[in-house]
């Protein structure tokens, strides 16, 4: 195996076949959950002014791409997440009603990531969020199960419409697991070894209560204080049988208030955020709690189209020896 793809690997669908498969997927799930949760339609901002710190700088672990605006003389970003963004966007729609929102078509340049056969410089989100009068576990956990469950019904609907493609590549079922379980199950195994056996006995599944318990890892994606609650962040796996490994598709989360980042700031620290715009509107309760979920569009695609790599599904940026490696082994990527 190089690069994640078997030796001898040849991909069901030609490559006609497959932009029509992405466009059938992608369409399908924005479509579908824009319906279910009758969300507003909003095109995402890309970039944001330095000074409203509406980025994620994920524990400075990762720099934004910024650039000069000759007219204004200021400077812009290229935004990292739009998880703040959408927030602010919910806090000026007037008199909207509890557990409806927006949703989010999401691209940016991630430069820091650590490309692989399911990840690439290129990130891109479908992104919802909507409006709370509290934290509610049990619809943050409705909310997960309603996405699955349309994630599972586009897979029904590409594979009636591609028969090569298997019937079905997901689970019929969604278990929820917190870290502690996963630990007492495999108490030899590492964190992603967890995840990985867990998902191949078990199929698709929801972690939940683990960031606090990961934060001081290296290996896992770093959390900032001012996002998410992490009591309530869960995300979604499923097993993907070509590429033999789990797969995460997705997460949800409340976004903090103003105790919640009190708390994670002594946790964290990251105090150089105390004094900034957005933290302001969060102690000022300016901001109103919402539930923040994403799927990541590019993994659902390539696991429905029984793809081993993320090049065959979106364009992005890649190494010469790989491509080199993609055309003798005649892998069409984009």
């Amino acid at each position: 195996m190089k690069y994640g793809i078997v030796l001898g690997y040849v991909s069901k669908l030609n490559f006609k076949e497959t932009l029509k498969a992405i466009e059938l997927i992608k369409d399908s799930l924005f479509f579908d959950v824009r319906s279910k949760f009758k969300l507003i339609a909003v095109d995402s901002t890309i970039v944001t002014d330095k000074k409203e710190w509406l980025n994620d700088d994920f524990q400075q672990t990762k720099r934004p791409i910024d650039f000069d605006i000759t007219e204004f003389k200021d400077f812009g970003e290229i935004m990292l997440s739009n998880n703040k963004w959408r927030r602010k966007i919910i806090s000026k729609i007037e008199h909207l009603e509890l557990k409806k929102g927006i949703i989010s078509k999401f691209t940016t340049i991630d430069r820091d990531t650590k490309a692989s056969n399911t990840s690439s410089v290129i990130y891109e989100e479908l992104g919802i969020e909507i409006v709370s009068k509290e934290i509610d576990m049990k619809f943050l956990d409705k909310t997960l199960i309603d996405i699955y469950t349309l994630i599972y019904n586009v897979d029904k609907k590409v594979s009636s419409e591609f028969k090569i493609l298997k019937t079905s590549h997901f689970s019929k079922t969604l278990t929820f697991v917190t870290y502690t379980k996963l630990r007492e199950l495999y108490p030899l195994l590492t964190f992603k070894e967890r995840i990985n056996k867990f998902a191949k006995e078990n199929g698709s599944f929801v972690l939940k209560d683990y960031v606090e318990k990961i934060i001081n890892h290296k290996s896992m994606n770093n959390f900032s204080e001012d996002v998410f609650n992490f009591k309530t962040y869960s995300k979604l796996y499923v097993y993907n049988h070509e590429c033999e490994k789990a797969m995460s598709l997705g997460y949800a989360s409340y976004q903090v208030d103003r105790e919640v980042l009190r708390t994670q700031n002594l946790l964290l620290k990251e105090n150089y955020k105390n004094n900034t715009n957005y933290n302001f509107l969060i102690k000022a309760n300016k901001l109103p709690i919402t539930l923040s979920a994403g799927i990541f569009v590019n993994r659902v695609t390539m696991t429905i189209t029984e793809k081993q790599h993320i090049a065959e599904v979106h364009s992005s940026i890649w190494s010469n020896e790989f491509i080199e490696y993609c055309n003798s082994n005649k892998i069409k990527i984009l």
